[in-house]
């Protein structure tokens, strides 16, 4: 079994990238589809199925407006929920107005995080206001 470092793949450029493209085509990434006119409908489909799955898309939600909040996306943003779908102290639905755009670093740092902006806390009752 032969190592891949460093030096070999800077060795040989052409074999990666051709490897490269045999698994793009395999597996096609949804981050090289953005001119494909399915990729909303994509993308907006495998959220949808990620929160059915965890029982967080109610029947009530509209879907219109949650796929125009995917498609009018800006660049370089990506979507998140503001209540995390899993999170640890709570958990939030997958309707519109819970997604909102953040950066690909503050989503990482947010994570499955929630810190309500402010809270009220009344006869030990925590309360969004």
């Amino acid at each position: 079994m032969r190592k891949f470092t460093i030096a070999w793949y800077q060795a040989n450029p052409e074999y990666v990238k051709a490897q490269d493209e045999i698994y793009d085509k395999k597996y096609p990434s949804h981050w090289y589809r953005k001119g494909d006119v399915g990729y909303w409908k994509t993308k907006v489909s495998a959220h949808r199925i990620r929160a059915q799955k965890l029982n967080r898309l109610p029947a009530w939600a509209d879907e219109r407006k949650i796929e125009q909040i995917f498609r009018d996306a800006p660049d370089g943003l990506e979507i998140d929920h503001e209540i995390p779908l899993c999170g640890a102290a709570v958990s939030g639905l997958h309707v519109h107005n819970n997604l909102q755009y953040l950066t690909t670093k503050e989503n990482g740092r947010k994570h499955n995080n929630f810190k309500p902006r402010r809270f009220i806390i009344y006869r030990g009752v925590i309360s969004l206001a």
